[in-house]
This record gives structure tokens, sequence and C-alpha cells, in this order.
């Protein structure tokens, strides 16, 4: 099931609970064995092994059940740069040591199948007691919990204790496979940074004649420049000839910052003149941008006020 987009509200008949930061999945249970799928309907089992040790933790012999694979830090909040290690490793030795070094939790917050019995046409309110009272927390299991009504408060709180965001999830709906509904409503925190444009990715297709991505940096404490991630997203048709009309006058032989920089395209370096306005969701473990998206150029800011952290 999906979730649309939304702002922070309170709502009677709303749930409300925490936008977990991690890896979206489907558990299920069988006699004798557990298996998990991605979103994309996918097989993940073999990347996290310790999910094996809930079989315990879980009181029904079968079980499908919503909800998603994090890496809890210090505080008890998701660490998705933690748990990028565990993606696309498929060497069972390594996979094996993560499991002891980064182990994953798996935060059950829906239920839609038990012994037998589709309880996906069921309130939420009825699954969701009906979750609770078959699982067993431990190191590696969380019920998905929540609180009703007071949702902008519910956001502020959760979102300062370093949350994403919050999922506004309607108490009496159906659960909807596959769709994106008004049932359950994703409200997440944006923030907003300059970055310095260093260099922009060649464009395809549609934006062949201007650019495909820029490259941000930003300066650390001794000066020097610093790769923080690439931005495609959020550009206007206007903003990507403005935007490109600028670097045309900036272009330079070579980078100005140091260590590899993904590109799925040929790499065009500027000087670090130019300063971006870039919302994003979060910061990763290697200080690289999550999900940013473009919002403005800064004629008002100097590169040198670009400084990590972010």
């Amino acid at each position: 099931m999906l979730a649309k987009s939304g702002k922070p509200f309170d709502g009677a008949n709303y749930f409300f609970e925490p936008k977990w930061d991690g890896l979206r999945a489907l558990l299920f249970l069988r006699e004798r064995t557990i298996e998990l799928q991605n979103r994309n309907l996918r097989d993940a089992t073999g990347s996290y092994p310790e999910i094996q040790k809930l079989k315990g933790s879980i009181r029904a012999k079968t079980a499908i059940i919503d909800g998603e694979v994090v890496v809890l830090g210090e505080n008890g909040t998701p660490n998705f740069g933690s748990l990028q290690a565990r993606f696309g490793v498929d060497d069972s030795k390594r996979v094996n040591m993560l499991a002891k070094t980064t182990p994953v939790t798996y935060v059950a917050f829906d239920l839609l199948h038990v012994d037998g019995k589709d309880v996906i046409i069921k309130p939420l309110v009825e699954r969701k007691k009906r979750l609770k009272s078959i699982l067993k927390e431990g190191p590696y299991l969380l019920y998905g919990d929540h609180v009703e009504a007071e949702g902008t408060r519910f956001f502020k709180e959760a979102t300062s204790r370093g949350f994403e965001g919050a999922i506004a999830k309607e108490s009496q709906s159906q659960y909807v496979p596959g769709l994106r509904t008004d049932y359950w409503i994703k409200i997440k925190q944006v923030n907003t940074t300059e970055c310095i444009v260093v260099g922009f990715s060649e464009g395809e297709g549609a934006r062949v004649p201007t650019f495909g991505s820029l490259i941000l940096a930003a300066y650390d404490d001794d000066g020097n420049l610093q790769h923080v991630g690439n931005v495609g997203g959020g550009f206007s048709n206007d903003n990507l000839e403005h935007v490109k009309r600028k670097l045309d006058k900036l272009r330079t032989e070579g980078p100005t910052i140091q260590g590899p920089v993904d590109s799925p395209t040929p790499v065009t370096w500027v000087k670090p003149k130019l300063v971006v306005e870039v919302a994003y969701m979060s910061v990763t473990n290697d200080g690289r941008l999550r999900f940013p998206r473009f919002k403005q150029v800064r004629t008002d800011k100097d590169p040198s006020d670009c400084r990590l952290p972010l």
C-alpha cells in the first residue's frame, strides 16, 4: 500500500506513525521459514539473515506483515547511512559479518494475513490490534506504534528526534495493495541548504541541450571543496536554460574537488562560483544529500558561505 504526500494536520480519525527511514518490506512467515520481499516484490531474504531470528517472536503459524527494515542508531531512530552498507552485498561471508556488526531491525506496522485468513479488508484499527497481539518485541523486531488525532504535535516531535517525518493513516481504512490513496498520507520534513556547483553532467533525451544534473560541493574546515552529491530534479525548462548559460561562462579544465563523482554521463567541470539552494531529506554518513531537489540560484550568497556540515 502506498501513500500520498501531505502536510502536518490533526485528525480524530487518523493514526500517526513515525516515517521510518529504511527498506520497505513485506515479511512472509511460514511454519518453518521467514521471507522478505522489497517494495518491488523482489526477494530480499538472503541480505538480512538475522531476520530468521524472528521465528519465535511472532505468535502465529503463518502471517504476511508489512513493515520496514531499519538500522537503529543509539537514540532509537533509523540510520539510513548504516543501512546502505547492507545494500547490494551478495557475498555470503560479508552478509553474515554485516548481520553481526550492523544488524537490522524489522519494524512491523500492518498485518495482511494471519493463520490462513486475509485481514486486508478489516479496518486498520483492527489490523494493528491483531498485529500487536501476535508480536513479541526484541532486538530484531519492533511493533510500529502510533498516536491518535494529534498529528501536528507528533510530526514536530518525530522530526526533532531524527525521524524523516510521519505517516497519517485513516483508522477505519482497508489495506489497498499497490495503490496511492488518501487513506495513507506521508508527511516529510524538508531541509534546505546552499551548495556550490563544481560541474554538470551531460544531458540525455530532452536534456541534451542543457545538463543532466549539477555536481555539488561545500567547503570543509580546511578550506577544501568536498563533494556532497548531485541534483537533477526540480528544474523547470527556464531553470535549465538559465543555469546552463551561467555554467557555460565558468567552464574549466579539471575538477576542483578530490575523489570520485558518480555520474552516468560525462562531467563538465566549472569554477566554484555559482551557489544554488537545494531541498533535501537528510545527509548520509558519507556526507551526501539524500533526495536533493533544485530550488533556486542564490546570487545573494557567496561560495565561501557554503560550509560543512550541511
